[in-house]
């Protein structure tokens, strides 16, 4: 697991007592500890992470169906989806009780998603993870803050590396669906920073394939 990541979802979560921005920066930490703890940040793994079968959806058509959120995903070739998988770190009795949804993509690249409670507005989601990087190895603001959409709805998608040189390179999208912040974060731990764009426009690519039911 990634040491610093894990630091990172306790200390939100600690925070996430009171109902606010701190409660989506647990959510968003968490989840990002949830999709990449199978390897370290600080180099990468030994062997290729094992790649779940598409649930709730035909595997030939490559389309994910969530069990719970309200959306299906059309997956990108090599990538692969699992639902509702549980997550018993922190945060599991808030948000993410009702599981997590994990994909799996090429080696070193994973992403996950969740619903929360909906903040004030989609960009409080950046200014909650601003707040609690200043607490952890993460940079004090989000290194990336723009709008996108997802699934046809107005997003906000934030990105950063944890720690700066060489961490876990970590992009989270949040958009609404039936009053419910729906939250999708990607990750890649090769700590390689040439990566990154690449890391971009797969990470749009995933979300130019939601679909909300």
């Amino acid at each position: 697991m990634s040491t610093h990541l894990y630091a990172a979802a306790g200390y939100a979560c600690r925070r996430a007592r009171n109902a606010g921005p701190a409660l989506a920066a647990c959510t968003l930490i968490a989840a990002g500890v949830l999709a990449g703890c199978s390897s370290p940040a600080t180099g990468p793994p030994s062997a290729a992470p094992t790649r779940p079968a598409v649930s709730g959806a035909s595997a030939a058509a490559r389309v994910f169906s969530s069990p719970h959120y309200g959306y299906t995903m059309a997956l990108p070739a090599g990538w692969s989806g699992r639902g509702a998988q549980p997550w018993d770190g922190p945060g599991s009795r808030g948000p993410a009780k009702a599981g997590v949804d994990v994909f799996r993509g090429p080696r070193y690249v994973a992403a996950s998603t969740f619903a929360a409670p909906m903040p004030p507005s989609l960009a409080g989601y950046a200014t909650a993870i601003a707040r609690a990087a200043a607490q952890v190895p993460c940079p004090a603001a989000p290194q990336i803050d723009q709008p996108v959409t997802i699934g046809g709805a107005a997003a906000s998608l934030i990105g950063m590396t944890c720690p700066s040189q060489g961490g876990v390179y970590m992009l989270t999208a949040a958009t609404t669906h039936k009053q419910t912040a729906v939250v999708f974060v990607f990750e890649d731990t090769s700590g390689v920073r040439a990566a990154q764009q690449a890391d971009r426009v797969a990470f749009l690519k995933l979300l130019a394939g939601v679909r909300f039911r």
